[in-house]
């Protein structure tokens, strides 16, 4: 996944749950500054403390796995979602 694809998810989950970028600031206080920027694929360096802050609000979590694997079936019913 690319920062940009990262960016677009947290801007999908957040529209899941009906929040606008001033909700999401009210929550974590990170500027909606910063969230738009996340959000549109870090056009600068955004500190991963503060994308930590928002997936553990939206209720998500980092995950790592080896480059080029293949999909596992949980993975792939999350992409459907």
């Amino acid at each position: 996944m690319t920062l940009e694809e990262l960016g677009y998810q947290i801007k999908i989950m957040r529209k899941e749950k009906k929040w606008s970028q001033e909700d999401l600031e009210a929550y974590t206080g990170i500027t909606t500054r910063t969230i738009s920027k996340i959000e549109n694929g870090f056009g600068e360096e955004i500190g991963i403390k503060k994308v930590e802050t928002i997936l553990n609000i939206l209720g998500y979590e980092f995950s790592l796995r080896e480059k080029g694997r293949p999909k596992t079936l949980e993975e792939l019913k999350n992409e459907r979602k």
